[in-house]
Parts: C-alpha cells; sequence; structure tokens
C-alpha cells in the first residue's frame, strides 16, 4: 500500500475510494429497489424509467452486476437465478400482456410434481425468445393472476392448457391438485372453456 513518506502511515489518497461517496450509490440504490420485489430481474424499460441512462446499464453490464438474461431483461447479482427469476425473467422478455402459462404455470400453482420444466409462455402477440416456449393467444383478464410476483395463468385455465399437453392420467392428477390446494371445481374450468372461440 502507498506510504505518505517517514510516518509510515497509509496515504490519504488511497483511502479516498471507500471514504468519499461513490457516484454511482444512487443507481445501485434504484436497481436494489426494483430488483427486490422482482426475483433480481430487471427490465431496460424498468431502468430507463427509474432514470438509469443507457451508458449506466452498459456500464453494469461490462463490469457483471447487470447480467443480460433475455434481450432487454437483466439479472441483479451474481447469485445463481432461482425458478421464479427465471420465470420471471422469460415472462418479462415476451412483453406486454405476457403470462407464465402451460407446465411452468402448473409447477408455479404445484399442480406438477417434479423439477420445474422450461418457462412457457402465453402471449397477446407473436413472440420468439430464446429458451421459452412462447404461444400466441389472448389471456382474458379473469384468467391471470399473480403468484409469488409472477404474472401467471389462473389454475382452471392452466388446466385447460394443459389439457392439451398431459396424459388423461396425468391431466387428472394435476386436477385433483388443483381441488385440493386451490378448492378449483369443474364449473369453473367450464367456465374458461365457454369463453374460447
Amino acid at each position: 500500500a502507498p506510504r505518505s513518506g517517514r510516518r509510515g502511515r497509509i496515504s490519504a489518497l488511497c483511502c479516498l475510494g471507500p471514504v468519499v461517496p461513490d457516484q454511482d450509490t444512487t443507481v445501485e440504490q434504484k436497481l436494489a429497489w426494483i430488483a427486490s420485489g422482482e426475483h433480481g430481474v430487471v427490465t431496460r424499460a424498468q431502468l430507463l424509467e427509474a432514470g438509469v441512462t443507457r451508458a449506466e446499464i452498459e456500464h453494469r453490464m461490462r463490469v457483471g452486476s447487470l447480467i443480460r438474461v433475455h434481450p432487454g431483461v437483466y439479472r441483479v447479482g451474481h447469485r445463481a437465478p432461482s425458478v421464479e427469476a427465471r420465470y420471471l425473467a422469460a415472462v418479462r422478455a415476451c412483453g406486454e400482456g405476457a403470462v407464465l402459462s402451460g407446465r411452468a404455470a402448473a409447477h408455479l400453482h404445484r399442480l406438477l410434481k417434479g423439477p420445474p420444466p422450461p418457462p412457457e409462455v402465453t402471449t397477446p402477440a407473436k413472440r420468439r425468445v430464446s429458451g421459452v416456449k412462447t404461444r400466441r393467444s389472448r389471456v382474458d383478464a379473469r384468467e391471470f393472476t399473480s403468484v409469488r410476483g409472477i404474472p401467471v395463468t389462473t389454475v382452471p385455465r392452466t388446466l385447460v392448457d394443459l389439457a392439451a399437453d398431459l396424459t388423461l392420467h396425468d391431466l387428472a392428477r394435476a386436477c385433483h391438485e388443483a381441488g385440493v390446494l386451490h378448492r378449483t371445481t369443474p364449473a369453473q374450468v367450464e367456465v374458461v372453456l365457454a369463453r374460447r372461440p
């Protein structure tokens, strides 16, 4: 460490970094504030809206404090992403009106056992996002909710979506779990089916 001559003290200059407040403190606070309610996930649009500049975003990507997950979607920090972070990042990458759906929604609702499936997202506009299974469909406002902060199809809508993908045995098991965990009834599923064209 630099010394200040005969006295052997540490030079005041080498201490300025930690002592003087970093100009980027407010940016870091904004990142932390947004990410805290979003499973560590932030979007470029959220950052810009919070007053973080493009240059500040690019700098944090270079130094690794923002990790790109999808175009315009980042993870804050270096921790391994949780399942919720992966799912929320996929939804955010698919844009306005997108919701987690299919097997991923069933996993979030605890209707399917086993390891978490890859993200599946239903979106009103056609989207292609690497690592995300997307389907274009309108989701009625009565057919989506939020689970742990993630926009997701409701349990009845999830069951309707699963009907095309699961075996009869697995679908029956998912319906049983829906009834036990969420008190979902056949009548609620029929309401979703009746809204379909």
